[in-house]
């Protein structure tokens, strides 16, 4: 992928950049996670590099990430046609990758809970892998309603393919199309998709709604407010507030208490617990459920 970066006329400025980090840091293992989750001609995922399209107010571009661990360091190329986007870019993907996280207390806590500890490696509780796009993550989101990955990756990929943005001649095998904003996403039909009417609704909904500023997609804001504006919409119920406070926005302490992975690692005996019982189980995970949830589903078949 890094040749096809030089080899990019279509997008004028280009830029590396070095996101330092502290070790270990498992860049394998959020590859994985990721390219099960790779929507087909928007991001690419291969054994070395995690590539994507994007769009920042009226930039266009892509980026790719490789490890360098000799560095202590993911270097991060980004090909755009205003390189003002740089920096949002750069801060973006450090939070995707996890990278500013003190890990010492909550891999402190996680190994002494019987738990959590199976779905750590060497130690190291899994990084939360927060989306690059927001609004992009609640789509995802919503279309992965009570489905499995695989297939709500396919509906996203769909989504991508019929709206439309193709990108310009010179970017990299496969990233193909720009992923649609709440604006084109309103005007897209999504019929043919195998996207059920309800969840359309709910897609048309919660665009509109950011649109009109009733739902804020800020990492900086409380859970409560964003489960207050988020849940108040149709179509919206608690996994979703969680998984798209979860992984959308990285906020640490969300929790999706009714997630088919955690039941799954959580079960004993072929007895699954309530969630009553998982709720208070989580209260001793305080404030970092979003990565006892991570580990819970490392344990559960993410791992394997």
């Amino acid at each position: 992928m890094n040749k096809a970066f030089r080899s990019a006329g279509i997008c004028k400025d280009k830029h590396f950049d070095w996101l330092k980090y502290n070790k270990p840091f498992h860049f394998k293992q959020v590859l994985s996670f990721l390219k099960r989750r790779a929507m087909t001609g928007v991001e690419v995922v291969t054994e070395t590099d995690y590539g994507r399209t994007f769009r920042m107010k009226n930039t266009r571009g892509f980026f790719t990430v490789t490890d360098n661990p000799d560095q202590s360091a993911l270097e991060l190329r980004i090909a755009c046609d205003d390189i003002r986007c740089h920096m949002e870019t750069h801060n973006r993907v450090r939070k995707m990758f996890d990278l500013d996280t003190d890990f010492s207390l909550i891999n402190e806590r996680c190994a002494g809970d019987e738990h959590l500890s199976k779905g750590m490696v060497a130690g190291h509780v899994p990084r939360l892998p927060a989306a690059f796009d927001s609004f992009e993550f609640v789509v995802r989101a919503i279309l992965g309603q009570q489905i499995s990955v695989q297939a709500a990756t396919t509906l996203a990929s769909r989504v991508a393919v019929k709206a439309d943005l193709k990108s310009d001649g010179g970017y990299p095998s496969g990233l193909d199309f720009f992923f649609p904003d709440p604006i084109e996403l309103l005007n897209l039909d999504l019929d043919g998709l195998g996207i059920p009417r309800t969840k359309q609704a709910t897609l048309k909904t919660v665009a509109r709604a950011i649109l009109d500023q009733r739902l804020k997609l800020m990492a900086d804001q409380s859970f409560e407010t964003f489960s207050k504006d988020f849940s108040a919409l149709k179509g919206i119920g608690e996994w979703t507030v969680h998984y798209v406070a979860m992984r959308g926005l990285g906020m640490a302490d969300s929790f999706p208490a009714t997630d088919l992975g955690v039941i799954k690692a959580l079960t004993k005996k072929g007895r699954a617990p309530s969630k009553k019982e998982i709720m208070e189980m989580a209260e001793r995970w305080r404030p970092y459920r979003a990565y006892a949830a991570l580990c819970l589903w490392n344990d559960g078949g993410e791992k394997k």
